[in-house]
């Protein structure tokens, strides 16, 4: 049994409602003492960049193939009647869920710990 686009979009509405609610904390990276772990995180910083760049790609992609396919669903549906039209023609759904910057990000932190950095969480007393 298929997932309906409405459930989908219940949970991005429920994951974005429980998102502000909790404490929020703010992060203080610490680089490595040396000049080769300083090296290492220049290069995380790159593969970070080059990360969201690909991540940006994907989105644009991904936006450029659903308009593709709306636009041949709104030419399946032209000169048919509705009835034929929902036997025939199949309303796309959008691709969510391609890339994020926060696996990005996520992959930067363990890179920069991986240097010798530290990350420390700071709980925000709001």
């Amino acid at each position: 049994m298929g997932k309906s686009p409405l459930w989908r979009i219940a949970l991005l509405l429920a994951v974005a409602l429980l998102s502000g609610c909790g404490p929020s904390y703010t992060y203080r990276y610490s680089p490595p003492p040396s000049a080769h772990g300083l090296n290492c995180i220049a290069s995380c910083s790159q593969q970070r960049s080059h990360c969201g760049q690909l991540v940006r790609m994907q989105e644009s992609s991904d936006r450029a193939l659903y308009q593709a396919n709306l636009n041949a669903y709104q030419f399946c549906q032209a000169g048919k009647s509705k009835k034929e039209a929902r036997r025939s023609c199949y309303y796309p759904s959008y691709p969510y869920g391609g890339g994020s910057s926060f696996s990005c990000e996520r992959d930067y932190d363990q890179c920069y710990q991986g240097c010798g950095g530290t990350i420390q969480r700071i709980l925000n007393k709001d």
